[in-house]
């Protein structure tokens, strides 16, 4: 038996500071969410699933400049609270191969249970919520809001995806964010997707509309 009050202390503890987009708010979210899955999901590990949803940004890149140590305290505290070898690796498994990031070159392939992860964790990167995060991160990097004369990028590689510098927040939208309805796993999720995909295409439309109006003649 998995222990998520523990698990979710524990993730409380690593993000409860940050106000890029990946706080605690955050992680809450992506739990709701997956629960909401499990319940058209009913052959799915719903502990696993939570317990992987509260981790899933523990050892971010993003969020340490040490990953591997930072895996390795997640690592010890899941020892710690005698969580089995085998769930331990399929929760590490997962948070390993679910991000954006980590698909570009090829699709890793998920069970259940990680799509489960995965889908909550797109989720809560599309819609009014999304665009919320998106602000924040992007404000966090002292990144410019809007200037149509920066098109978007693509990227080859996670690496390429990361190293990316100037650029703007409008831009992350078209560069992922209006990419991740099409990459939702189960029936679930598309159908809360496509709602909130609607929601980001109408606030990007309207910056666009207004910037224009504003600047240009």
């Amino acid at each position: 038996m998995i222990n998520l009050e523990k698990i979710a202390n524990f993730a409380s503890d690593i993000h409860c500071q940050n106000n890029d987009g990946h706080g605690f708010d955050h992680i809450e979210r992506v739990v709701a969410l997956a629960e909401k899955i499990l319940l058209t999901e009913p052959t799915a590990n719903r502990e696993l699933v939570l317990a992987a949803c509260y981790l899933h940004d523990s050892y971010d890149e993003k969020l340490t400049t040490d990953v591997a140590r930072r895996k390795s305290s997640v690592a010890q505290f899941l020892k710690e609270i005698q969580i089995q070898q085998d769930t331990c690796d399929e929760i590490f498994y997962i948070i390993d191969n679910m991000s954006y990031s980590s698909n570009l070159v090829e699709k890793k392939v998920l069970n259940l249970n990680g799509q489960i992860v995965q889908d909550a964790d797109r989720l809560d990167a599309l819609g009014a919520w999304g665009i919320v995060r998106t602000l924040e991160y992007g404000w966090s990097k002292n990144r410019v809001l809007y200037n149509p004369k920066i098109h978007p990028n693509s990227y080859a590689s996670k690496a390429d995806y990361h190293a990316q510098e100037k650029n703007t927040t409008i831009n992350h939208f078209y560069e992922k964010l209006f990419l991740l309805k099409s990459l939702l796993n189960t029936a679930e999720a598309k159908r809360i997707g496509e709602h909130r995909d609607k929601i980001m295409h109408d606030f990007v439309k309207e910056i666009e509309r207004e910037y224009k109006e504003n600047y240009e003649n």
